[in-house]
C-alpha cells in the first residue's frame, strides 16, 4: 500500500497514474497527516481506529522495578513428578543483592527463563511468588522455553558467537543466522514478559549480553519505561566487536536504554567507540576516572570516560560500576567449624611448602593452560623452588553440552601430567589439579591458607575470585599476595595487586617470583590497600550506586 501521493500533491502526473491502483490512497492532508489517513483507510490497526487507540489505556502491570536476569531467584527440581521450588543453597552475591531491593515490600517482578517441555506451543508466562515472608510483593515471571531453544540461545549461540568475540577471541567465533533468529525470539519473549509486569514509568533492569535485544523490543512495547542495562561481561574495542554480523542490531537495541552500566570505564568507552561506528554519536558529558579507578600502569586503565552520549536528540547515560562482594557471606563461612577444620587440614597437608592457588572455570579466556606453562617455566628457571612450592588449581568444568572446551581440557590434562612427571618426587607433587567444583565454604578455606593467589585470565570482565581472596585474607589478618592479570576488570580498581601480562610468559614468571619473595611487611601493606577497596565497594554498594544512577536519569523526559 502506498500513500506517497500525500507528500507529492504537486505531482499531477504521479497522482493521475496511481489513482486507479487498488493499493494506493490519495490523502487530503500533506505529510504525517496523510500517512495517518492512509493507516486508517487501509485498516492497518485491525479493528481499532486511530481515535480508539488514542483513548485506550495500555495494560500496565504493578511492578515498580522489574529485574530481567538469566537466573531465577530460586532453585527448581523435580520430586515425584512435580516441580519443587526452594531457596538457592549457595546463591552468588548478585541474587541476594537484587532481592534486597524488594525487602521493604516494594512491588516488583523478576523475569527469568525455565526449561519447560510440557507443551512446546505454550507461551504463557507463569507468575509465582518468590518468598511471601521476606519479599511479599515480589513475583517471578517465569518464561517457559523448550530445551532446544535454551541450548541454542544460551549454551550454544551465546557461547560460540558472542562469548569469544566479547573476550577478543573473535577468530574462535562461529556465526549462524538460524541461531540468531532463535536468539531474537527468546529475547522478544523476555521483553513481552517484562512489558506485562511493569507499572507505568517503572524501571526495567536488564542483565548481560544474553539479553542484548530485549531493550529494542521493550522500548517499542513500553516507551514509558526507564530501561537500564548492566553488562557483566567484558566489552571489547570496536575493531573486535565490529566483526559481529548483527552489531548494528545489538548496538541499536542497547541505545534504546536510558542507562547502561559496565564494570570499568574502559569497557564503557569501548561501547561508545562501537556505537560511533553504527550511527552519529555525540559525547555530551565526560567524567574523570580517578580516584575510583586506575588511570595508568594498567592495560585497562583510563583517565576520563564518557558518561553521557546523544543520538538523534536522544540521550543515554553510561556508568562504571564494578560488582562487589558479600563480605558477610565470607565472614559466616570463616566462623564454621567445618571451615576451620579444613583450614587446619590444608596447613598440615602443605606444611613446609608455599601454596599457590588458582581458581577458575574451564574456558580458554581464563588462561589456565598459559598459567601451567608459566609454572613449568618458573620451576625450570628457579630450581631452588623445586620441593618448596605447590600450585593448587581448581578448574570448574563446563556443562556437558559445551563441547567447544573438550580440546582445551585435553591440553590441560596433558600439561598437568607433563609437569608432575618432570618435577615431582616422593613426598612432593608440584601441581595439584582438580577438575571439579568445590562448595563456596571450602573455597574460603583454600583462600585463607594460600600464600599467593595466581589469577591470570587472558581477558575478563571483572573476576570476583580475586576479590574473594583479598576479602578472606583481609578478614583473617593474612598477608597473602595477589598476582593478577592486567586484562581483568578488577585490575582497574584493586590497588596493591601485582599486575602481570598473561600473554607474556616471561613476565608471568617474574611476577609470580616477585610475589613469592616479597617481604611480609610489603605483602601486608599491599593486602590492606586492596582490602580497603573490597570492603568499601561491596555488593550492596554496587546495587545502591547503580540504581541511584538509573533513578537520576531523566535526560529524555
Amino acid at each position: 500500500a502506498s500513500s506517497v501521493a500525500a507528500c507529492l500533491l504537486g505531482k499531477s502526473g504521479l497522482l493521475e497514474a496511481t489513482k486507479a491502483l487498488p493499493y494506493s490512497y490519495h490523502a487530503e492532508a500533506p505529510g504525517c497527516g496523510g500517512i495517518l489517513e492512509a493507516i486508517q483507510y487501509f485498516n492497518f490497526l485491525g479493528k481499532n481506529s486511530i481515535e480508539q487507540c488514542a483513548g485506550a489505556e495500555l495494560p500496565f502491570g504493578d511492578s515498580e522495578l522489574v529485574i530481567v536476569y538469566h537466573r531465577l531467584p530460586f532453585e527448581e527440581k523435580m520430586e515425584n513428578g512435580k516441580k519443587i521450588r526452594q531457596r538457592p543453597k549457595s546463591p552468588n552475591g548478585i541474587i541476594p543483592t537484587l532481592l534486597s531491593f524488594f525487602a521493604d515490600g516494594k512491588a516488583g517482578s523478576w523475569v527469568a527463563w525455565t526449561i519447560d517441555e510440557s507443551d512446546l506451543k505454550n507461551t504463557v508466562t507463569e507468575r509465582v511468588k518468590v518468598d511471601t515472608e521476606n519479599y511479599p510483593n515480589l513475583t517471578a515471571a517465569v518464561v517457559p522455553l523448550p530445551k532446544n531453544d535454551v541450548d541454542i540461545f544460551y549454551k550454544k549461540f551465546s557461547k560460540e558467537a558472542f562469548w569469544p568475540t566479547l573476550h577478543t577471541f573473535w577468530e574462535r567465533a562461529s556465526f549462524n543466522q538460524d541461531h540468531w533468529e532463535v536468539f531474537l525470539q527468546v529475547n522478544k519473549r523476555f521483553a513481552e514478559a517484562t512489558a506485562a509486569e511493569a507499572a507505568e514509568g517503572a524501571v526495567a533492569w536488564i542483565h548481560d549480553y544474553n539479553l542484548w535485544m530485549v531493550p529494542a523490543f521493550l522500548r517499542e512495547m513500553r516507551p514509558d519505561l526507564t530501561i537500564a542495562f548492566f553488562h557483566h561481561t567484558y566489552f571489547p574495542s570496536a575493531d573486535v566487536f565490529n566483526v559481529l554480523p548483527w552489531r548494528r542490531d545489538i548496538v541499536g537495541s542497547l541505545l534504546q536504554c536510558d542507562f547502561i552500566g559496565f564494570h570499568i570505564p574502559r569497557q564503557s568507552e569501548n561501547f561508545v567507540d562501537v556505537a560511533r561506528g553504527v550511527m552519529p554519536v555525540k559525547t555530551t558529558e565526560k567524567t574523570n576516572c580517578a580516584p575510583r579507578f586506575l588511570t595508568y600502569g594498567c592495560a585497562v586503565g583510563l583517565e576520563t570516560m564518557t558518561s553521557e552520549i546523544s543520538i538523534h536528540d536522544r540521550k543515554v547515560r553510561l556508568g562504571a560500576h564494578p560488582v562487589g562482594l558479600d563480605l558477610e557471606r565470607i565472614n559466616r563461612s570463616l566462623t564454621l567449624d567445618s571451615v576451620q577444620t579444613r583450614m587446619a587440614e590444608l596447613r598440615e597437608h602443605f606444611k613446609g611448602t608455599r601454596l599457590l592457588l588458582s581458581v577458575e572455570r574451564l574456558d580458554y579466556t581464563k588462561g589456565t593452560l598459559e598459567k601451567l606453562e608459566a609454572f613449568e617455566r618458573l620451576l625450570d628457571t628457579h630450581p631452588e623452588l623445586v620441593g618448596k612450592i605447590t600450585l593448587l588449581t581448581i578448574c570448574v568444568p563446563a556443562a556437558r553440552e559445551m563441547t567447544i572446551y573438550q580440546t582445551l581440557q585435553s591440553q590441560i590434562e596433558q600439561a598437568v601430567g607433563r609437569i608432575n612427571g618432570r618435577f615431582g618426587k616422593p613426598g612432593w607433587t608440584p601441581l595439584e589439579f582438580y577438575f571439579r567444583s568445590f562448595p563456596f565454604e571450602e573455597l574460603v578455606a583454600f583462600y585463607a591458607v594460600a600464600d599467593l593467589m595466581w589469577i591470570t585470565p587472558l581477558r575478563d570482565g571483572l573476576n570476583l575470585v580475586a576479590k574473594e581472596y583479598i576479602a578472606t585474607q583481609g578478614l583473617t589478618q593474612g598477608s597473602g599476595v595477589l598476582v593478577l592479570s592486567e586484562f581483568t576488570g578488577a585490575a582497574a580498581e584493586l590497588r596493591g595487586a601485582i599486575l602481570t601480562n598473561p600473554h607474556d610468559p616471561v613476565e608471568m614468571v617474574e611476577a609470580c617470583y616477585w610475589g613469592l619473595n616479597m617481604t611480609q611487611d610489603e605483602a601486608r601493606d599491599r593486602l590492606t590497600e586492596a582490602f580497603d577497596v573490597v570492603k568499601h565497594y561491596d555488593i550492596d554498594y554496587w546495587g545502591r550506586e547503580f540504581l541511584a544512577a538509573v533513578n537520576a536519569t531523566d535526560v529524555n523526559e
